[in-house]
């Protein structure tokens, strides 16, 4: 996973205004239903804002998994004392799996781009990085825009990290976002899109779709979900196997036949009833999973 090479960014249609860049139309971004969503959403994500409001002697500011916890999935995978070049993540949030690589796995990088359609997210981001300093001497460009078109040159990217992201993006951006990923990993890069898919035969998925359709106000981009096969087809035409020859595709540990909220209503029992799921067979924990990862066969 090593490079000597360093990436290149092109951020000539963007402005840095307190560490992060923004685009020059910025204002049109901040039109759109999804972005205005996302900032919302970004002000109490998981909790996340309690990091600016811990006093300087709070154990939080020492101890980063009292704020973050730590991932699981394919994240629990990543080897350990890797050094890349250059890192970049789609739905970078407030650093919360940088936060676990650099902390955790003592992943080291030069350069770190982070992406994220949401400003509140991103500031904290820049305060998570000032108190824990993962990724210490990298360089940092943290830029909020949807993720479509990267501003990163061809073949300039080492990794690759996106962490439950891709379900909440229409699928034809999400295919524009495929190709744009493709071109910016060098060939030999490596990828890891840990729970980013919802799995299309998951019965918790099924009965969401009934009551979304049903529902007056319908968010189609949630309708969307996907079978392993169509993931491999999706990086397969976005010229992904031309930069990792090899991927795996595999449902996550998480299962679910029950929906745990429905429009906001908490179902009773159905997390008591998800959390006993141990399916056994391949094809009972592919149907059963609630989403799918994606992720360079050398990493595993």
């Amino acid at each position: 996973m090593s490079s000597s090479v360093i990436s290149k960014i092109n951020l000539s249609n963007f402005q840095m205004k307190n560490g992060i860049y923004f685009p020059k139309d910025y204002e049109d971004l901040n039109k759109t239903e999804q972005k205005q969503r996302w900032d919302r959403i970004g002000k109490t994500y998981y909790g996340s804002q309690k990091i600016e409001q811990a006093e300087e002697t709070s154990q939080l500011k020492q101890d980063y998994t009292l704020l973050t916890g730590r991932p699981g999935g394919v994240w629990t995978k990543f080897p350990l004392n890797k050094s890349v070049g250059s890192i970049l993540e789609i739905g970078s949030g407030y650093g919360r799996i940088p936060l676990f690589l650099s902390k955790d796995k003592n992943l080291r990088c030069q350069k770190y781009y982070g992406i994220d359609i949401s400003e509140p997210l991103l500031r904290r981001l820049l305060k998570c990085k000032q108190e824990y300093d993962f990724f210490p001497g990298a360089e940092f460009y943290i830029i909020c825009a949807s993720a479509e078109l990267l501003p990163l040159e061809d073949n300039s990217v080492d990794l690759i990290i996106s962490n439950c992201v891709f379900m909440h993006i229409p699928e034809a951006q999400l295919r524009t976002l495929m190709v744009e990923m493709s071109r910016v990993l060098k060939p030999g890069g490596t990828f890891v899109f840990n729970h980013s898919f919802h799995n299309k035969a998951c019965p918790s998925h099924k009965i969401h779709n009934l009551v979304r359709i049903l529902s007056p106000v319908k968010n189609s981009v949630y309708l969307k979900q996907y079978t392993a096969d169509e993931i491999t087809a999706m990086l397969d035409a976005s010229g992904m196997k031309a930069k990792c020859s090899q991927y795996i595709v595999e449902p996550t540990q998480e299962y679910a036949v029950v929906p745990t909220v429905v429009k906001g209503v908490k179902v009773p029992f159905a997390q008591a009833i998800n959390t006993r799921l141990k399916p056994s067979s391949a094809a009972m924990k592919e149907t059963l999973a609630y989403g799918f990862s994606a992720y360079s066969a050398q990493l595993g």
